[in-house]
């Protein structure tokens, strides 16, 4: 199961584009879930290591029998971490949205709105927002694609958004040894995804 599948799954949406109000009653949803899926896994976690501090003094029978239930418990700690992820995801994806389509609706006014409105389901635009990366400027400009819209303040309108890409790596002032660091965390997860990749 893919991205987009897996945060299909994860947010509560029918099959048309989400009210605002929609979006922001689905992210308290999921930032109620989190709220009660950290303490879960910290429990889990303390068992854990309650388990591995109790096996120290045993002999190898019980260490054995201890080793099973914490191979039990790292099992669920795997769960419960997957599930903070999509939480996680979700909301981040939660908040592009409710940005995207506050400014859709700023940017491509009355019927040009209801135009995209009327063609676009929320799994469509959920779609778009994974194949452009989350960035709002080029999901703009894909639903002017889908309304076609060719109007020439509209796609001005959403070429004087912010370029997130150049902020993010221009966007604030960083110290050379930041660099280095940065650069490090990238090679780290690029070798990190070719890694997956290979399996």
């Amino acid at each position: 199961m893919g991205i987009v599948d897996s945060l299909k799954g994860t947010l509560g949406f029918g099959a048309k584009v989400p009210k605002a109000e929609e979006v922001q009653k689905e992210r308290m949803r999921l930032s109620m879930k989190e709220e009660q899926t950290i303490p879960e896994l910290r429990k889990l976690k303390d068992t854990w290591k309650k388990l591995y501090e109790e096996g120290k003094d045993k002999d190898k029978y019980e260490q054995r029998a201890l080793l099973r239930q914490m191979k039990r418990i790292e099992s669920d700690i795997a769960k419960k971490d997957l599930e903070l992820a999509k939480i996680d995801l979700g909301i981040h994806a939660l908040d592009k949205m409710d940005s995207i389509l506050s400014k859709g609706k700023e940017i491509f006014k009355g019927e040009f709105w209801s135009t995209i409105e009327g063609t676009l389901t929320s799994e469509k635009l959920m779609d778009i927002m994974v194949d452009e990366n989350f960035n709002e400027k080029r999901v703009l400009a894909k639903l002017g694609e889908i309304g076609n819209i060719s109007d020439k303040h509209v796609l001005d309108a959403i070429d004087q958004l912010p370029d997130e890409e150049v902020e993010e790596v221009w966007g604030r002032e960083i110290a050379t040894e930041e660099l280095d660091e940065i650069l490090d965390t990238k090679i780290e997860g690029k070798k990190r995804s070719l890694e997956i990749e290979r399996f």
